[in-house]
């Protein structure tokens, strides 16, 4: 029997405190910080290097460590990739891998694998709060292990297909982040409207685009000949049904219903369900533009497949502008419905529908948003596609790991289902 204290060199408890924050410097890795398998290092709160000294005094988490989460969630685990030197954040664990025994990223594959999530989960569900405890953390039973170079194989042909999905999401982040900026500029900071107006020619842009847009702003401080519009009236916000009317039928097809979890995390086994025949308004595909009004205020283009809208979200639509100005006028807003909806003073903060009519947007003449949108749609067409290959790419990750850490598919044939996709 071999495990996981066999395989590694240590295995080290956080210090079971916050860690002072900083403006910058290292991340601090809070267990929320790990999901699916990967640690956001960008989103995670840093530390000095003060800090850094002393929290690492017991062992420095290295490239090629782990973190587990020992609690919330329980069993999630992520690798710490080169050039990155993070702090242990409450309720998480440092494992370091015995390299003569285990290829890290192998034994990180081992870790997220079905099989033994399970065990964890079973593990950690002796207390009102489910969370695992050092002892049995060390005595993780693993299954046997293949040699080295197998397991460097089997490391590389998953962690091709990961790395491809990371360098997708990269790169749809900085697309949306392009055209964020664009936005901003044209319709919010009204960039080539002053360029003009003080004699330059607006930067980035042909002649023919520059002189679409006017040289003086009006009494309102709107570029002439723009005008004034609020949300509710360039999109319509559809909310979602009281979807318990549309229970699942046996032996007919039933939609995952979406809801701010779904939003957030995606469609999950754990997914509620709801009759097909529903009506069509409330059906949703890849590309609808979703919108969570309470609770947890976020807005994302969807690309989790067919599911059914359920209360508490928006279907955010236009025959007015095209789908990325009606996306990025509510994301000009976001702060500030955030800030409304913490304000309530009930359990779930929300916004309302007068929010919408209040919350106003810069309009300008048609022939500016067709010059916009020949940039901007071919931009956010890619981030669907990159986010819709990324779905292709983890449904095969997920599918060949299980089979690959148990022996039941060999090296050489994953590799060509793998190459196959990619």
């Amino acid at each position: 029997m071999t495990t996981l204290d066999d395989v590694c060199v240590a295995i080290v408890d956080c210090e079971h405190k916050t860690a002072p924050k900083a403006e910058s410097g290292h991340p601090s890795i809070r267990t929320t910080d790990i999901k699916n398998g990967r640690i956001d290092f960008d989103g995670a709160n840093k530390v000095s290097e003060e800090t850094y000294e002393y929290w690492t005094k017991r062992r420095r988490p290295m490239p090629g460590d782990l973190i587990l989460a020992r609690e919330a969630p329980v069993g999630e685990v992520g690798l710490i990739p080169e050039g990155i030197f993070p702090v242990l954040g409450q309720r998480t664990v440092l494992l370091s891998p015995d390299v003569s025994k285990v290829v890290p990223r192998y034994l990180h594959y081992l870790l997220i694998s079905p099989d033994l999530q399970h065990t964890l989960e079973v593990r950690s569900a002796g207390s009102t709060v489910h969370h695992l405890n050092m002892k049995d953390i060390r005595a993780l039973e693993l299954p046997e292990l293949p040699e080295l170079p197998e397991q460097r194989e089997i490391a590389a042909i998953l962690g091709a297909l990961d790395d491809k999905i990371e360098l997708n999401r990269k790169t749809a982040a900085t697309l949306e982040a392009m055209a964020r900026a664009l936005y901003r500029s044209w319709f919010v900071d009204f960039d080539p409207v002053w360029a003009k107006t003080e004699g330059r020619p607006p930067a980035h842009m042909d002649a023919a685009t520059a002189a679409l847009f006017p040289d003086s702003f009006g009494d309102e401080g709107l570029p002439v000949g723009w005008e004034v519009k609020s949300l509710s009236s360039i999109a319509t916000f559809l909310n979602g049904a009281a979807l318990q009317k549309f229970p699942p039928k046996e032996s007919e097809d039933s939609l995952p219903v979406i809801k701010i979890a779904e939003l957030r995390n995606g469609v999950t086994a754990s997914s509620n369900r709801a009759s097909a025949d529903l009506p069509a308004k409330y059906r949703i595909q890849d590309g609808d533009v979703l919108f969570s009004w309470s609770g947890s205020l976020l807005q994302k283009v969807w690309t989790n497949g067919s599911g059914a809208l359920n209360q508490h979200l928006f279907k955010v639509s236009s025959d007015l502008v095209p789908k990325w100005f009606h996306y990025f006028a509510v994301d000009q807003h976001m702060e500030d419905f955030r800030e409304i909806a913490h304000s309530k003073a009930t359990t779930m903060g929300h916004i309302q529908r007068h929010h919408l009519d209040e919350a106003m947007v810069s309009l300008p003449a048609d022939e500016i948003i067709s010059a916009a949108d020949r940039i901007m749609s071919p931009l956010f067409e890619r981030i669907v596609a990159l986010e819709l290959e990324n779905k292709t790419l983890a449904t095969l990750r997920d599918t060949l790991l299980p089979r690959l850490m148990s022996g039941e598919l060999r090296v050489g044939e994953a590799r060509e289902q793998a190459e196959a996709v990619a």
